[in-house]
């Protein structure tokens, strides 16, 4: 009698043959991997310390379209072996990311510092240490502290790192922010990160979203940095937006951010499915247990924030509402001018806070300066926009010749550091100007009298009288067009024109006269033609006769020519070859029929 099978034993079978397939891989395998002209390749170990006897898991984590081969590093005293591979498409709003995940386990053969090289020359080393097994230190010091990885994380609990799984462990969303407690107005950078576990998230459907509306997020990345991290023995797929975090009002808070993500959940109760214990790849646990594809939104752990009021004491004339840590500076245009020349007086405001609050009105006019509004241009020293350098340029116009000082311009802004106003002063600068040349002219002293003046001059006084311009004098009054030089060159050109209209007329008359040339030539070819076919007919001579005819018809051009006769005059060739070369007549030559096609060919020819 046959026994039935369970179907989570041909699961387990089926689970130890893949594994057995794996664990047979040669040590030295390549492991495939996509790439492209812009593929991004991370490699993370966790944990970066074990002790010996146990293994260490390698996660080399591509990205990109091809193919691109990483073999497996080679270190003395460690083995390596792979134990799964999963690769995943996902889309990040509305860009399509591929990725493989190869998943590599680590085994020491002895205690010490190791370092693994990275997947790719660019890639930056991985150190393993490995201590004794009974918890000594190894023989090698460190280079630096090591760094043990996180702790267990319980799905939909909540570590000291801020993150927080869903309850199926699939995803997080991560808030990162430098400082708790701010003032209003102040921007500080925030991160926003979303894990996604590879092989059961599959896509993140738009940007993360503050859930707050006394908050402001200002210049978020649309782009996010990606990076691969192994959380609680689990690779994931970090994606990170960097933003400006600002506060509308003062109070207390409480923060979350969300997004919509795709995940797959398991069809099966976990404890049903004996493959978490077997297997560590989620590409394996998807294949072998059922799944399935669900929407879900992933919030993260709540984050107290403490907005403070700028404060009332102390706060200068000219705050407008900069919060921050800035300097000035101060250049012209050109030290050197003229009086009623243009030139262009520049503030320099650098250093890191909310740019968009930085104001300023510069020089304000006074009797030396005529001033004009100033034009603001923004220079970011990050993606945020957070650290730069803000210009202002404000037109000038001096109104005395002399050396000018253009005073020192202030800013002032609140550091939220220092917890008080500040005001930033820059150095004044010194401007050489330069008399018009209107000026240099009102300046002149008055011309001598002239004591030789006519006397009728002295006897009228004041202006004299004023004098018609005499243009030059000409010796005829006849119009232009009546004169001698006006004739010959109408004359010349006359001429030529009548000269190029006959040479035109000329080539027009040889034309049609070689064109009649042409044709009487063929007519009188034509009438030979038949007279050597009629002649050839009645002797009976079809080599004759058909060469005369083929003579006739390749004259000119036949492919252009032929018409719907070209079946016909084809069949004649055939047969004039066919008489020249088989020596005997055709046995179905119609020699009436070719001749009226050649008299029809000629006739055609010399209709218009």
């Amino acid at each position: 009698m046959r026994k039935s099978i369970h179907p989570r034993m041909l699961t387990l079978a089926a689970s130890a043959a893949l594994l057995a397939t794996v664990a047979l891989a040669p040590a030295n395998a390549v492991v495939a991997a996509t790439s492209s002209a812009a593929a991004s390749v991370d490699a993370v170990i966790e944990p970066s310390q074990i002790a010996l006897g146990e293994s260490a898991q390698l996660t080399i984590m591509t990205s990109g379209n091809g193919t691109l081969s990483v073999p497996l590093p080679v270190v003395s005293g460690l083995e390596f072996r792979v134990v799964g591979q999963s690769r995943r498409i996902e889309i990040v709003n509305g860009a399509t990311l591929s990725s493989t995940s190869t998943i590599i386990r680590v085994t020491p053969e002895e205690a010490g510092v190791f370092t693994i090289p990275g997947p790719t020359p660019k890639s930056p080393p991985l150190v393993l240490r490995v201590t004794p097994s009974n918890g000594a230190a190894p023989s090698l010091s460190p280079n630096g502290p090591p760094s043990p990885g996180l702790k267990s994380l319980t799905p939909g609990g909540t570590d000291a790192n801020g993150i927080r799984l869903t309850p199926d462990g699939s995803a997080f969303v991560r808030f990162e922010v430098p400082k708790r407690e701010i003032f209003v107005g102040e921007s500080v950078p925030a991160a926003i990160q979303i894990g996604l576990r590879d092989g059961f998230a599959n896509s993140i459907n738009s940007l993360p979203k503050l859930n707050s509306v006394d908050f402001t997020l200002n210049n978020l990345s649309l782009q996010p940095e990606r990076t691969a991290k192994i959380i609680d023995g689990k690779p994931f797929t970090v994606y990170t937006w960097h933003s400006l975090l600002a506060a509308i009002k003062p109070g207390p808070y409480t923060l979350t951010f969300s997004a919509p993500v795709t995940v797959r959940i398991r069809t099966q109760p976990r404890g049903d499915s004996m493959l978490d214990d077997l297997l560590g790849d989620p590409f394996m646990q998807n294949f072998f247990g059922a799944t399935v594809t669900r929407n879900i939104t992933v919030t993260s752990p709540d984050t107290a924030m403490k907005v403070l009021p700028l404060p009332a004491e102390g706060r200068p004339a000219d705050f407008s509402g900069a919060v921050g840590s800035f300097k000035i500076s101060t250049d012209i245009s050109s030290a050197m001018n003229t009086a009623g020349d243009p030139l262009t007086l520049r503030l320099h405001v650098n250093g890191s806070g909310n740019f968009d609050r930085v104001e300023s009105n510069m020089l304000a006019g006074d009797g030396n300066w005529k001033t004009y509004q100033p034009k603001a241009t923004f220079s970011q020293a990050d993606p945020t926009g957070y650290r730069g350098e803000k210009v202002f340029e404000q037109p000038l116009v001096a109104m005395q010749p002399g050396q000018q000082t253009i005073p020192s311009l202030a800013f002032s802004f609140f550091d939220p550091n220092a917890r008080r106003y500040e005001t930033a002063r820059s150095a004044a600068l010194s401007v050489t100007v330069s008399p018009s040349a209107a000026d240099s002219a009102a300046g002149m002293p008055p011309a001598p009298t002239n004591a030789a003046a006519p006397a009728g001059d002295a006897l009228h006084g004041g202006l004299r009288p004023d004098h018609a311009e005499v243009t030059p004098r000409t010796d005829s009054l006849l119009p232009g067009y009546l004169r001698p030089p006006y004739w010959g060159v109408t004359s010349t050109l006359a001429l030529l024109l009548g000269g190029g209209w006959i040479t035109l007329r000329r080539r027009e008359r040889n034309a049609r006269d070689l064109q009649r040339q042409r044709e009487r030539l063929r007519r009188e070819a034509g009438d030979t033609c038949l007279k050597q076919m009629a002649a050839a007919a009645a002797a009976g001579d079809a080599a004759l006769f058909f060469s005369s005819a083929r003579s006739y018809l390749t004259t000119d051009d036949l492919d252009a020519r032929l018409g719907q006769d070209a079946g016909d005059i084809g069949q004649l060739f055939l047969l004039a070859d066919e008489a020249n070369y088989s020596g005997g007549p055709p046995q179905a030559a119609d020699f009436e029929h070719w001749t009226n096609l050649v008299r029809r060919r000629m006739l055609a020819e010399t209709t218009p």
